[in-house]
């Protein structure tokens, strides 16, 4: 039998089996520019999948962050909450407990948070501790005055005998005295008008005060009202204090206004108008 092995052998410089036309043809390696065109596709994919990914993990981390903004909004919320009823429930209960009634908690509560705002307020134009304390000290003297005129006993001081004036008339008497003097005090800072509005209004509240107390409120009741009274002084001293002095509002301008930067801008720009030909020519 022949060797029919040569027969099945395809003919020399084919690579490929040949076609439906019984022709081959030669496998070309691809170009540089093929290759570089491939090298460059495959490149952009790799960094869109990389975007893409980063884009899915981001928008985890962006979710994350929602969520924990959420929860840690929600906490601080309700930490604001806590820490108002604290402060609401420790004066209802201190104004219960040492003036007998929540509505005087409630009315010297309200006094000593609207102080306390108003000090603030000076205090971003030129109030210092130290005069927030004097304002105190004064405020505090004042509250004392009033509570001692409120407790005392006028009916005993009077004591109503004849030729001696009724216990309402002397308790007006003297509260209308004391509190003008005071009020007279406190605005002498302002000038001799100043000192004469604070000696009338002194002279009237004085005297209403000295009807209420020459009706024996009591000490609870007194204190008080002593205590309001104060509050409502200390801004008015503070505020006193502040503005006798004067305000430098030059100085609260350049705590305000970048003055230093405006000066370097307007200096640069007139260097380089100095700089610029027409400039130099005009």
């Amino acid at each position: 039998m022949a060797d029919r092995s040569s027969s099945s052998r395809p003919p020399e410089g084919r690579t490929t089996p040949p076609g439906a036309s019984g022709e081959g043809e030669p496998v070309e390696a691809p170009g540089l520019g093929e290759q570089f065109g491939r090298t460059r596709a495959a490149l952009i994919g790799l960094i869109r999948s990389h975007i893409d990914l980063a884009k899915a993990e981001f928008g985890e981390i962006g979710g994350e962050i929602k969520r924990a903004a959420a929860l840690g909004g929600t906490a601080l919320f309700l930490l604001f909450l806590a820490a108002v009823m604290i402060i609401l429930g420790s004066l209802l209960f201190a104004g219960e407990a040492l003036f007998g009634s929540i509505g005087w908690g409630v009315l010297d509560g309200a006094l000593l948070l609207i102080a306390v705002c108003v000090l603030l307020a000076l205090a971003i134009v030129e109030l210092s501790f130290t005069r927030a304390a004097s304002a105190l000290i004064v405020a505090g003297v004042v509250g004392v005055v009033v509570t001692g005129l409120l407790v005392a006993d006028w009916q005993a001081i009077s004591q109503n005998k004849p030729g001696q004036p009724a216990a309402w008339l002397t308790a007006m008497v003297a509260g209308a005295v004391v509190l003008g003097l005071l009020g007279a005090l406190l605005a002498s800072s302002f000038g001799r008008g100043a000192a004469l509005a604070g000696l009338i209004v002194g002279l009237v509240v004085g005297a209403l005060l000295g009807v209420l107390a020459s009706a024996g409120p009591g000490p609870r009741v007194g204190s008080a009202l002593g205590v309001a009274v104060g509050l409502v002084f200390w801004p008015i001293v503070a505020a006193v204090l502040v503005f006798r002095h004067g305000v430098d509002f030059e100085k609260l301008k350049a705590r305000f206004v970048p003055m230093q930067t405006i000066e370097t801008t307007k200096e640069t720009i007139e260097w380089v108008r100095e700089q610029l030909p027409l400039a130099r020519k005009s």
